[in-house]
């Protein structure tokens, strides 16, 4: 499968197009585009526009509420329930992400959960606003099962995502940002767009046999938590959080994205800001992360290894560079953007301007 690098820019004009096409209104429309983009840029393809096209078949199929009713459910001064409505995770999160800094305006710690979502795309969007507000954030959701307990013969918990961004000051912040499982689903799948294989040890099938085969993964197949009874132990605490405390879907209530395209999808969040002034005066505490960075980088290296790298460091690199050489689109997911765009009704010559190649600027 032929992958050719894309100005982000001109991509994102036409994924703004689809979605506008589908009823969301501008802001919404910027809100789950940004989204995409960014974690093209950062190099997470698993959760960029490879989703836009699962997305657009469930709101056309009434799935995904293009215009949700985002309700409060229950609500203190630093605290807040939502139900999402079933709208784009990206929306209803968004929503979320801005009353929670609201409420930090008023209290030195402040938590949004939410039920009845879809996915948010990669957790660390969010958890950087929060810091880009001079919190520390944090980002969870749940999914659908695709990992089974230690000993199980059977899917009982998602591979939930979790992540941290801490504020630094003159150096980039630091961002984690992870599946439970030893890979998140997104990678199965940008393997699958490619027609790729997947490494042993990622995986196994409906059988329960260890597959390289991504199509068998998303097939009925299951994905191994990082670090056995860890990933797992994690994946249960992000269910409380998101699910259990907003009385959202938990185990076989939440249903597949891919598989199970005519049900809601039932996705539950968490976010949490830690007002860093409520410690520290927030200078301090930046230098302080700066001083702990280089701390970390000037670690004695290994043989073989060239560099140490902060957790997000990667990432904010990939995001510098790929916004001058192009953000990486496999050719049939190129090809799903552009019948996605004719079906909407985009001139041809609007077409072949947003997703013109620019591989000659890759070095």
């Amino acid at each position: 499968m032929t992958v050719k690098k894309y100005n982000h820019k001109q991509i994102n004009k036409i994924v703004q197009y689809i979605l506008k096409s589908n009823g969301l209104s501008e802001e919404d429309v910027r809100t789950v585009s940004n989204s995409l983009i960014a974690a093209d840029l950062r190099g997470v393809n698993s959760h960029g526009i490879l989703r836009l096209p699962i997305y657009v078949k469930r709101i056309k199929n009434g799935k995904i509420k293009f215009n949700p009713e985002i309700r409060h459910i229950k609500e203190t001064n630093a605290t807040l329930v939502l139900d999402g409505d079933h709208g784009l995770g990206q929306v209803v999160s968004q929503k979320a992400v801005n009353e929670l800094i609201e409420k930090a305006s008023n209290s030195n710690i402040a938590a949004v959960t939410v039920r009845n979502s879809n996915h948010y795309g990669a957790a660390a969007y969010w958890s950087s606003q929060l810091a880009n507000e001079n919190m520390i954030g944090l980002s969870v959701s749940n999914v659908e099962p695709l990992m089974p307990p230690p000993g199980g013969a059977a899917a009982r918990v998602g591979n939930n995502p979790i992540s941290f961004t801490i504020p630094a000051g003159e150096k980039p912040p630091i961002v984690l940002d992870m599946a439970t499982s030893v890979v998140p689903l997104g990678k199965i799948l940008n393997a699958q767009s490619k027609n790729e294989s997947i490494p042993e040890g990622w995986a196994v099938n409906s059988n329960g046999n260890p597959t390289t085969d991504p199509n068998e993964v998303v097939n009925g197949g299951s994905l191994f938590p990082v670090g056995g009874p860890k990933g797992y132990g994690l994946s249960i605490v992000i269910d409380v959080l998101s699910a259990l405390l907003s009385n959202g879907a938990v185990g076989e209530e939440i249903h597949s994205m891919y598989q199970e395209i005519d049900k809601h999808n039932n996705i539950s969040h968490f976010f949490l800001g830690i007002k860093i002034e409520a410690f520290m005066e927030i200078a301090k505490f930046k230098t302080l992360v700066d001083q702990y960075i280089d701390y970390i980088k000037l670690t004695p290296l290994a043989q073989n290894t060239k560099e140490i790298y902060l957790p997000g460091e990667i990432e904010h690199l990939n995001y510098l560079s790929n916004q001058e050489r192009g953000i990486t689109v496999p050719d049939n997911l190129i090809a799903e953007l552009i019948d996605l765009a004719k079906e909407f009704g985009l001139e041809q010559s609007l077409i072949e301007e947003y997703t013109k190649p620019q591989d000659e600027l890759v070095k």
